[in-house]
């Protein structure tokens, strides 16, 4: 029997006010019960500052100054695949993702990633774009990105929080339980071919 696959599931967002936290607490147990191990990164609790690495990522060799990126880094390394759980901004992705990915470079090449969008429309812009850099840096995502429409009028109270974020994630668990199933797939491949 192959070990169970260890998903880090990056929570994306790291605004004071803000929902992938809750959704990443109604993801969690799919990417579970496809037979994963999961361990949650929320940048907004990891708190990288804007990246201040003195030598770029890709020409550290993993030998970074900060303890800060020697913690990221772990994180990356001891896992298997990575969830990305992103926001779509105003057309894109959040600062706070792109800022963690440019802090490491060597982590990201074929590491197995599954891509969740989340916003009005499902954050497919932010999505798309997101998709572009993690392949420019090596990531082997394995399945098609995975969207989660949360409609203003109805998803959202008055604190800005998700009313209900086990529904507006039921609404896509088909979506992703087959790519949650397949990033585990592809892992237990990976560790049989290696």
């Amino acid at each position: 029997m192959n070990p169970q696959a260890r998903v880090l599931l990056v929570v994306g967002s790291a605004r004071p006010v803000r929902v992938g936290d809750q959704l990443a607490a109604q993801i969690k147990p799919i990417l579970e019960a496809a037979g994963a191990e999961v361990t949650v990164a929320d940048l907004a609790e990891l708190g990288l500052p804007l990246l201040d690495e003195p030598v770029m990522a890709a020409a550290s060799g993993g030998d970074y100054a900060h303890e800060h990126t020697r913690t990221w880094s772990g994180l990356v390394r001891d896992a298997d695949a990575v969830v990305w759980l992103t926001p779509q901004y105003n057309g894109g992705y959040p600062a706070s993702v792109k800022n963690a990915i440019d802090y490491l470079f060597p982590e990201w090449t074929g590491k197995p990633m599954l891509l969740v969008s989340y916003g009005a429309g499902g954050g497919g812009l932010g999505g798309a774009q997101l998709r572009s850099v993690l392949e420019f840096v090596k990531g082997d995502l394995v399945a098609p990105n995975v969207e989660i429409s949360l409609p203003p009028q109805s998803s959202y109270g008055s604190d800005f929080r998700l009313v209900d974020a086990a529904s507006d994630v039921e609404r896509h668990r088909q979506e992703l339980e087959s790519a949650a199933q397949t990033l585990v797939a592809h892992v237990g491949a990976v560790q049989v071919a290696g």
